[in-house]
């Protein structure tokens, strides 16, 4: 099984994922963001965004797929995809090859997240690119129907166990 956690940047998906894998027997991280760092280090992404390289989306559902196939592991992948053809392309493509994909949208009230980036201290380098796509992200998941999403207003923690909770009743 493959878990994506999807939501706005710095609406806590990372945390999030390491403390889901912590409650999930027999789960691994896995960070799309290393492909696009892969891939970057070879090629320009002329808008600055990896997920913009075709090949980015190629890559990303070829490692998956290959990781769901070849290892019995659930697939925890904290990622936005915040364009919904790149979410299709790249969530639709895992689903086609046979794996089962569990989505999971991180969202929290505008004034909230922005507060959140701004005091992110880790990735500070990121924080004006987060502040520019705060408003999309949000009205990209509040318009897309069908998705389950949760309120990261809470803490990770909590956030995590309504995912395990969700995950053991499906």
């Amino acid at each position: 099984m493959i878990v994506w956690i999807n939501g706005a940047f710095g609406s806590g998906k990372s945390a999030t994922a390491a403390l889901l894998a912590e409650r999930i027997p027999n789960s691994r991280l896995f960070d799309p963001e290393y492909v696009g760092y892969l891939l970057t280090t070879f090629v320009d992404a002329p808008t600055g965004d990896f997920q913009d390289l075709p090949l980015w989306r190629t890559l990303t559902v070829a490692t998956l797929k290959g990781l769901d196939r070849a290892y019995d592991y659930t697939w925890i992948v904290p990622m936005s995809l915040i364009r919904a053809d790149y979410r299709d392309e790249v969530l639709g493509g895992l689903r086609a090859a046979g794996a089962e994909v569990r989505e999971f949208v991180l969202t929290l009230p505008e004034a909230a997240l922005r507060n959140r980036i701004d005091e992110d201290r880790i990735d500070v380098a990121a924080r004006q690119w987060r502040q520019d796509h705060a408003r999309q992200t949000l009205e990209t998941y509040a318009n897309t129907p069908d998705l389950v999403l949760i309120t990261a207003i809470a803490p990770a923690e909590k956030v995590a166990d309504e995912i395990a909770a969700a995950l053991t009743v499906a």
